[in-house]
């Protein structure tokens, strides 16, 4: 089970930092766009999930220094990043929302890169609406990539890998929690440890409570290396079938 905030008050959570760049003009500009029809704070954060989720999945290097409006003009991201400017437009229109992380399995990432440890720090989007924060992570993986692994999971019979849970969920309606990266009727697909709420990746990481997650030098490298791969695997995944989905999860 995640653990409750140790600060509920949603106006605490609308604040701008270095990586949520509220005043960015096109930030803004996109965020008002998108939402520009909708009548309820449910219906913009609705909104802005589907846009943020309909941008490519992709590994970035420097997740944890990178702004929103640099992955909004990337056009892509992983859990940090998309989360990033998840939570940044959000607040950009008026909606409370942090990130919330916790440690997984890295059993969901098979077939695109294998975790050396067996665990990594995910993050997922907390979104407050109608008096409750709700969580979603349904953002991180577009739906052709998801599309894909599914039809992967199927054949190969097993429950996690290629970015998703087999079980997990496609789809955020802004009035439940969603997750893709795990489900509950899978113990070994839950977080192992939440380590609690913050406004993005910068704030997280640079806690001191946090510093055995913290990166060396060394590290970032091997992991600026290793995004090239992963995202040459997920475009892979994403834009062929036939002979990889007979391939087998290393």
């Amino acid at each position: 089970m995640l653990l409750p905030a140790q600060n509920d008050h949603p106006q605490d959570w609308m604040m701008p930092t270095r990586l949520l760049d509220l005043d960015d003009p096109k930030l803004r500009i996109q965020s008002l766009r998108i939402t520009q029809l909708a009548t309820t704070e449910t219906q913009k954060a609705v909104l802005i999930h589907d846009y943020v989720k309909a941008l490519p999945f992709g590994c970035v290097a420097g997740f944890d220094h990178v702004p929103a409006a640099a992955v909004l003009k990337a056009g892509r991201g992983d859990c940090h990043t998309k989360g990033t400017l998840f939570v940044a437009m959000l607040r950009s229109v008026g909606v409370p929302a942090r990130l919330r992380f916790v440690t997984l399995s890295s059993a969901f990432l098979k077939g695109i890169i294998d975790v050396p440890q067996g665990t990594i720090t995910h993050a997922i989007g907390e979104v407050f609406l109608d008096g409750h924060w709700l969580q979603t992570d349904t953002y991180v993986t577009d739906s052709l990539l998801e599309t894909h692994a599914v039809e992967l999971l199927v054949q190969q019979d097993i429950h996690a890998g290629y970015g998703i849970h087999a079980r997990g969920s496609h789809f955020w309606d802004g009035q439940h929690s969603a997750h893709a990266q795990y489900h509950l009727s899978d113990a070994a697909s839950l977080p192992q440890r939440d380590w609690g709420v913050a406004h993005d990746p910068e704030y997280f990481y640079r806690d001191d409570a946090h510093e055995e997650l913290q990166r060396g030098w060394l590290t970032r490298v091997k992991w600026m290396l290793a995004a090239a791969l992963v995202n040459r695997r997920v475009e892979q995944i994403r834009t062929q079938s036939g002979p990889l989905a007979r391939q087998p999860v290393k």
